[in-house]
């Protein structure tokens, strides 16, 4: 028999030279799916929040009007220059995003503020967090809410409360005041520090005197809610009320080069909404219209100074004219001098109507400007011309001369005249039925549905957020666990093969929350809970392979140990000996962890006398073996507390009650405290035949398994090799191991098999009481042992 007390010192552990393989998409996937509750309940969390959200959330809603802008009369852009100088962008490109800005301005929506009086602001005292809620679920054709038990000063749905003046001093803008309703319509009102200010009812202007300059004023046009319910008012500067309303406003154009502007206003009012977003488009629109008429006035006004001047130098060529021809009589002119006198005519006809658009440009634009030096460059040019023209007429005879210049005078004067008086007419009539540049579309109506929350957007961007928020759960923690996910490194890295690779047991996860002080289970493990489960298909694997690797005919002790607490020693060291047993080994377990054992609560008996008891030498082999026939094994539980377990096992003849159990067990199993903890499994190794140290998944490092490796090799222990215990599904291993029973096999038409199958089972668990006819007993052996030590 090899005993590892003759192991000589093994050489150093060989370096780490194989580098871990990449991750693969595969890895990912299975470490999703092994945090599927994590994920899960991830997800819940973020959508519990979300429903909670959607039902708490104050609604908001959107009131939006459709505008048309025409083109080449957008505001503030008048005909700067002439149409034959215009660009063709200019000519034919909106000007939206001028008027978009005209709209968000402080004198459209200054407007709006004073004729809406949205300066005031007055809501009903809703119950902390879910009041509004309650309020908005009650029909208001039901009248008005009642209030719960001692919350009735709260508004509980239905209250109304419109205000048409609240006027306060300076010092108090902003701040808020208290309003009760009392019974038949009247009402009180309380000052920010809850000072009573005054009393009355709908319909009158009460005034009170605060203590400052101004009195506060207050008028209610209408008031409906239960006695004792309290509204808050609050007056707040112009510019105050006109920032809040263009936060809230917005102006966009549906879409490039459409001219169609759409206005939207967002509020918890929809009533409020659609007045506002109505009263601010026709203020906008009257505002064009009054600009334009405007304009269409200053230019009446200006043909209308200049027709007098121009009628007066008409007459005075007539004039002139009519008084040469009485004094010279008739003068023939000749073909030449009445092509100069009409070329002549039209450049001073253009030349003046060139001075008076210039003088009109003068009023608006700076000398400095392209189109007032394009203006002036023209009125050169036509001057030029005019003199060139003059220069020809002074070779004409001199009674040719003066007729062309008399008559030159009078057909400009003329068609001057005419064209001031059309302009004139023509101005008349633009302002008298200007329109504007702008038309209202589509008024806005009260909307019916908020526009805030958005039920089906929230509800996905939960789902995303909630599924992301799990997935990078599980990746950190998986990222923070100590784990090797590849054993085959491992065994490379320390030397030491792997027997064996458990995986998760969720029946082993229900049996473990049932032990504990007070609570009440049944005797027994896995395996005679549950022969069938995975894990236990796995220590049967791990059972085959011991015997294949030890002799059957000789006692056998083997020791589990682990590097850590928490590993699952115990749950591989009571399995195993029942799996032993149930080929018919007579098999005992040995709780030899004196600090912490915990197999006689497993089992469910007392944990005194035991194994302390025994090697203290205060009760016998006989008193210290618990037989346990529903599982087949024995037991020798820890016993009772020491402080020096080290020393007791070296000192309390441990090697000869294992060699004296030795003749009647065919394995003796060891539950040992962990090597990194304590030096008690050290001195246990070297009495043992076979050593393995058991780890769990995502608790144990490369680093742990080869420190443990060479304690025992220190004391010249040899680990036989190691087991990997509570594999996920997803590790690298679990996919070889996860083969057994599936829900298929378990249908009701092979009950009468499965229950053979169990009961087979179950017989060989209890053939412990039948084997006295091979062997001997246990009480006739420990008679025996004790007999001898009598002798001895």
């Amino acid at each position: 028999m090899y005993s590892q007390n003759e192991a000589t010192l093994l050489p150093p552990l060989r370096p780490s030279r194989i580098e871990e393989h990449g991750v693969s998409i595969r890895d990912y996937v299975d470490l999703l799916i092994e945090g599927r509750k994590t994920i899960l309940l991830a997800l819940v969390s973020v959508l519990l929040v979300t429903a909670v959200y959607l039902v708490l959330a104050p609604r908001t809603y959107k009131a939006d009007a459709l505008l048309r802008i025409d083109k080449n009369k957008a505001l503030l852009a008048a005909n700067l220059r002439s149409d034959a100088n215009k660009s063709p962008s200019e000519a034919e490109n909106p000007r939206a995003q001028r008027e978009v800005e005209i709209l968000r301005s402080r004198s459209v929506l200054g407007k709006v503020v004073e004729n809406l009086n949205l300066t005031v602001e007055a809501s009903p005292q809703y119950f902390p967090i879910i009041g509004e809620t309650l309020a908005r679920k009650h029909d208001a054709h039901d009248g008005i809410a009642g209030a719960w038990w001692g919350f009735g000063s709260w508004a509980w749905g239905g209250e109304k409360l419109k205000v048409a003046t609240f006027t306060v001093p300076d010092r108090y803008l902003g701040k808020e005041f208290t309003l009760i309703a009392l019974e038949g319509g009247r009402f009180r009102l309380l000052g920010p520090k809850g000072q009573l200010l005054a009393e009355g009812s709908i319909g009158q202007s009460l005034s009170a005197d605060i203590g400052e300059s101004e009195p506060v004023t207050v008028k209610l046009t209408e008031l409906e809610a239960r006695p004792g319910t309290h509204f808050e008012l609050k007056r707040n500067t112009s510019l105050a009320a006109i920032e809040t309303l263009q936060k809230a406003f917005s102006v966009q154009e549906v879409s490039k080069d459409t001219d169609i502007l759409k206005v939207e206003l967002k509020g918890r009012d929809p009533e409020q909404l659609a007045k506002s977003v109505n009263d601010i488009a026709t203020i906008y629109v009257n505002a064009t219209v009054n600009w334009e008429s405007a304009e269409a006035g200053q230019k009446l006004a200006f043909l209308e100074s200049q027709l007098p001047i121009v009628k007066e130098r008409l007459e005075k060529a007539e004039q002139g004219l009519s008084a040469y021809r009485q004094k010279h009589g008739a003068v023939d002119i000749s073909a030449e001098a009445e092509i100069l006198l009409k070329q002549a005519a039209e450049m001073e006809t253009l030349g003046i109507q060139l001075k008076q658009k210039y003088d009109e440009q003068s009023q608006r634009l700076e000398s400095a400007h392209p189109d007032m030096v394009a203006t002036n460059s023209q009125i050169k040019h036509v001057n030029g011309k005019l003199a060139a023209l003059n220069k020809r007429i002074k070779d004409l005879p001199r009674t040719q001369q003066s007729v062309v210049s008399l008559s030159r005078d009078v057909q400009v004067n003329t068609e001057l005249y005419t064209s001031l008086l059309n302009s004139a007419q023509e101005q008349r009539i633009a302002a008298a039925g200007s329109l504007g540049n702008s038309r209202i579309v589509d008024f806005a109506v009260t909307p019916e549905k908020p526009y805030w929350p958005k039920p089906s957007l929230l509800l996905a961007i939960a789902s995303l957020l909630g599924l992301s928020a799990g997935s990078a759960l599980v990746f950190f923690r998986h990222s923070l666990q100590r784990h090797d996910n590849y054993p085959a490194l491992l065994e490379y890295q320390v030397g030491l093969p792997l027997y064996a690779a458990i995986p998760h047991s969720k029946k082993q996860r229900k049996l473990g929350r049932l032990l504990g002080p007070g609570k009440e289970r049944q005797p027994g493990i896995l395996v005679s809970q549950d022969p069938l489960d995975i894990s236990v298909e796995s220590l049967r694997s791990l059972r085959t392979t011991l015997e294949a690797t030890m002799a059957s005919n000789v006692s056998k002790v083997i020791m589990i140990s682990s590097p850590a607490p928490g590993m699952g020693k115990s749950f591989v060291s009571t399995n195993l000996s029942a799996l032993l047993a149930s080929i018919k080994k007579r098999v005992l377990v040995i709780d030899a962890d004196m600090r912490n054992g915990r197999l006689h609560e497993t089992f469910s008996i007392d944990k005194q006398p035991g194994l302390s008891d025994l090697l203290v030498g205060t009760a016998t082999l006989g008193e210290v073996i618990v037989s346990l026939p529903e599982v087949g094994i024995d037991l020798i539980p820890r016993g009772s507390t020491v402080l020096n377990p080290a020393e007791l096992l070296v000192l309390g003849e441990l090697a000869e009650t294992l060699e004296q159990l030795k003749d009647f067990y065919n394995h003796i199993v060891i539950d040992s405290p962990p090597i990194l903890g304590a030096t008690d499994a050290a001195i246990l190794g070297k009495q043992a035949d076979a050593t393995f140290l058991v780890v769990k998944e995502g608790r144990y490092t490369a680093h742990e398994l080869e420190v443990s490796f060479r304690r025992f090799q220190q004391v010249g222990v040899k680990p036989n090799g190691f087991i990997i215990n509570d594999m996920k599904e997803g590790s690298s291993y679990y996919p070889y191991y996860g083969y057994a029973y599936q829900s298929s096999d378990l249908e009701p038409k092979n009950e009468s098999v499965l229950k053979a199958g169990y009961d087979a089972l179950g017989g060989l668990f209890t053939k412990r009481q039948q084997r006295e006819r091979d062997y001997l007993s246990v009480d006739a052996f420990i008679d025996d042992i004790d007999d001898n030590k009598m002798q001895v």
